[in-house]
């Protein structure tokens, strides 16, 4: 679909969805938004990149676009736009749609069929963001809470804000009135962006002063120490900055953009976590294996997407994803563990381990698998042999996952994994 484009964070999984063309999000600068009339902004995107050229969104909006952003805010880069706010404490009633409000977007759809998907709740919206003054709630929790609006009142443009993935999220669902939510979102969002841009055709746009290349303070690197890599999306950064986990990162946030030119060999580890821009992170492959030739060690996670090739013996096949094999009576994924007295497993058990997977890894000669399918592929080992440094290598999305408010699972193994790794590495410094 020409007239809409999407925000692309080089995600590499065939599990993404296609409804327009692919702008990469870090040529954002050197595009001309205005040839699109609908701009779709993912929850994976990077917001501190986006914070730090807001004035490129903005003017896009004074044109008479519409903006559809789906996920968490963290970071201020949309106009009129509050940070998230997470349902507290999440329910299943919580979780329910209790009120559309009538509009092409949402005709004809039930509020229980946006709240449960196979019967089960929490995919459409687990917190909220508070509207600016003059904003249109569509959408609203049964407490209340506007889980969806629209934005007329903020720039010359139209700002639709939901609370989770985005709206064009929900095709192929059989029996559902869902089903028919992208379509109807595409087809009103169209006509709105001829509308506005008709009306903003030959009016000057004002704005609240100069927004320019503002810098956006990330917590510090430390040269040394456990480190991880922050892309500046809203799953990561709470997965990477929340307290219980932030105190084992004793080397900070390396943010992805400026990872190729960091020196990484004075860090005893780094975590790479899943639904990393791949372009960005390719680009700092020889920092990462000089990180693992001076003996330190490397963690990886997939969501779905390859993992990077550039890492030496990681070798990963794609599966399509069961998220719905626990509904099943006896339902079990049969994790077991070749080496059940690995010092992991007194930080976590299998059953901390068990949520869904994305793919498995078939591992070099000589590593140590600690978690596999009953089919004895791999979907976590550690690798000693490759490298004189430490690979990590999971098929796991934690991160994401945790990040997003969701899947309980992935809090009780970071809750375990952190403070084994930050022991691992202690134990392993040089």
């Amino acid at each position: 679909m020409a007239d809409v484009a999407l925000l692309d964070m080089d995600i590499r999984s065939p599990e993404r969805s296609e409804h327009g063309e692919r702008i990469d999000c870090y040529a954002l600068t050197g595009t001309d938004l205005s040839r699109w009339s609908v701009l779709v902004v993912p929850a994976t995107v990077d917001q501190e990149y986006l914070a730090r050229h807001r004035d490129v969104i903005r003017d896009y909006l004074d044109g008479g676009g519409v903006l559809l952003f789906g996920g968490q805010l963290h970071r201020d880069w949309l106009p009129g736009a509050s940070e998230f706010v997470p349902l507290d404490p999440p329910s299943l009633q919580a979780y329910r749609v209790a009120e559309l409000a009538p509009h092409p977007i949402f005709d004809g759809i039930e509020p229980d069929d946006l709240t449960f998907r196979r019967g089960v709740a929490g995919f459409f919206a687990r917190g909220h963001h508070p509207p600016p003054p003059g904003a249109e709630v569509l959408v609203r929790l049964s407490g209340g809470q506007p889980a969806t609006y629209l934005d007329r009142v903020s720039t010359r443009g139209t700002i639709v804000v939901h609370a989770n993935g985005d709206l064009l999220g929900y095709d192929g669902l059989p029996g559902s009135t869902a089903g028919r939510l992208s379509s109807q979102f595409l087809d009103w969002a169209l006509r709105e962006a001829a509308e506005r841009r008709a009306a903003a055709s030959g009016v000057a746009a004002a704005r609240p002063g100069p927004a320019g290349d503002r810098p956006v303070e990330l917590p510090a690197a430390t040269g040394s120490g456990l480190a991880a890599v922050y892309g500046g999306s809203a799953q990561h950064h709470r997965a990477l900055t929340i307290g219980k986990y932030a105190c084992h990162l004793t080397g900070g946030l390396l943010y992805l953009p400026d990872l190729a030119g960091t020196d990484l060999t004075g860090y005893d580890g780094l975590i790479i976590p899943e639904r990393l821009h791949r372009g960005q992170l390719t680009a700092a492959a020889d920092r990462i294996r000089e990180l693992l030739d001076a003996g330190g060690t490397v963690v990886t996670f997939s969501g779905g997407e390859p993992l990077p090739e550039f890492l030496p013996g990681v070798r990963f096949e794609h599966r399509p994803t069961n998220y719905w094999w626990w509904l099943e009576p006896g339902a079990d994924l049969g994790l077991s563990s070749p080496a059940p007295e690995h010092p992991l497993f007194e930080h976590l058990t299998l059953r901390d381990c068990t949520w869904h997977y994305h793919g498995v890894l078939d591992p070099p000669d000589g590593a140590e698998v600690l978690v596999a399918l009953p089919t004895g592929e791999a979907l976590l080992y550690v690798d000693r042999v490759s490298t004189p440094g430490t690979l990590v290598v999971a098929a796991l999305d934690p991160m994401s996952h945790f990040g997003a408010y969701f899947m309980p699972a992935t809090e009780r193994f970071l809750d375990g994994f952190w403070p084994w790794m930050n022991q691992a590495t202690a134990a392993s410094v040089r």
